[in-house]
């Protein structure tokens, strides 16, 4: 309970000093992250992301494909479709070849890689986040999340804060906030996470 305050609080406080920041994007992307086990180390695996900007363009993502599982990583690739709203600057379909990797070197250090090149155009979406527990279950690191294109790139990087919020229906759920100063003309985006990972054993 004490670590859910202090989040709280750490939330309120970013949250009010971002608001007043004109150029800043307010964020809610809703994960939920499947792994089925077809074995003891390879599982099936899907994700269905949901991504609300109050300046940006709202999308949504589903993936689908295959991973391997080891005793401290695991690795996902699979297909992405992506919809979004009525964009001029961009296609409202794309579709990606997603692939997500996840290492804890120790219990309280983890590190998240994702690469996505574009099927459909010249382009590559990248995602890196780096966090450490600090108390309990309260991690800080860093995230970066970029798109590498044809003409200027999409780049952006900044702190962010994590907690898990316990169980619910058999999905470990984690709350995350990050902070990205995004390059050039692009506002800055304040982003929370509400991630429900539930894992199929056999």
């Amino acid at each position: 309970m004490k670590h859910c305050v202090v989040f709280s609080i750490i939330l309120l406080v970013v949250v009010l000093n971002l608001a007043a920041q004109e150029k800043t994007d307010f964020q809610d992307r809703t994960i939920i992250h499947l792994q089925a086990d077809v074995s003891e180390k390879i599982f099936l695996t899907g994700w269905v992301i949901g991504n609300a900007q109050y300046y940006g363009t709202n999308n949504i993502n589903i993936f689908g494909g295959i991973g391997y599982r080891n005793k401290n990583w695991w690795f996902e690739s699979m297909i992405q479709k992506q919809w979004k709203e009525k964009d001029g600057n961009s296609p409202r379909k794309a579709l990606l070849f997603d692939n997500r990797f996840q290492y804890q070197p120790t219990k309280r250090t983890s590190l998240y890689i994702e690469i996505a090149p574009f099927l459909d155009r010249k382009a590559l979406y990248d995602m890196v986040v780096i966090e450490q527990k600090i108390i309990g279950g309260l991690g800080v690191g860093f995230e970066t999340e970029n798109v590498h294109k044809t003409g200027k790139d999409s780049l952006g990087a900044g702190p962010r804060v994590s907690l898990p919020f316990g169980s619910l229906g058999g999905c470990k759920i984690v709350t995350a906030l990050s902070y990205q100063f995004r390059q050039g003309q692009e506002r800055n985006v304040l982003r929370f996470y509400l991630v429900f990972n539930r894992r199929l054993e056999n």
